[in-house]
């Protein structure tokens, strides 16, 4: 994965290297979907239509990603209160997120990172506790692109975490 497609990432917003997937790479992560398609759509009621590229990001130490809504800018005031949003990417639907290496607590290697976990800022469990997902190599988690489902990554403390990720549109 050396071939960094944008290497001018703010990294106040976030610190991650986005690599331009390999056409092989592409084509076997497209087959898979296409086998779980008839299945997100039938869970969220959608009939996709298009994608964009997958984005491959990777996160090393030290790498994040502050609190976004894949389809919004979000609207703060003086005192950095979240006051809205504004939409900027209404094709953006769904987002899905394949991770390929696995979150651990314990020893870190080529394939596993500490911290770094996917959390949803405004999804709380039974026990008023935020939603934090902490993903094994495979899984992919789908969910709405907009301002409800806002997330971050947190800091990877060690190790290598990389998604690939690709944003879809369809018809409610």
């Amino acid at each position: 994965l050396n071939s960094v497609v944008n290497p001018s990432v703010d990294e106040s917003i976030r610190k991650t290297v986005i690599h331009k997937l390999p056409e092989v790479f592409a084509n076997a992560y497209q087959l898979s979907f296409k086998a779980c398609q008839a299945q997100i759509e039938k869970f969220f009621s959608i009939a996709l239509t298009t994608a964009t590229e997958i984005q491959t990001l990777e996160y090393t130490e030290g790498s994040f990603y502050i609190k976004h809504a894949d389809d919004s800018n979000e609207l703060v005031n003086d005192k950095a209160q979240t006051v809205g949003f504004i939409q900027v990417a209404p094709k953006r639907i769904l987002t899905t997120v394949l991770f390929t290496t696995s979150h651990t607590d314990n020893n870190v290697d080529s394939s596993h990172f500490k911290c770094g976990k996917l959390r949803y800022n405004y999804l709380y469990d039974v026990d008023g506790k935020q939603i934090d997902f902490t993903p094994e190599a495979g899984d992919m988690i789908v969910f709405p692109s907009n301002p409800i489902y806002s997330h971050e990554v947190l800091p990877v403390d060690d190790g290598y975490r990389l998604t690939l990720v690709q944003w879809h549109n369809g018809i409610i």
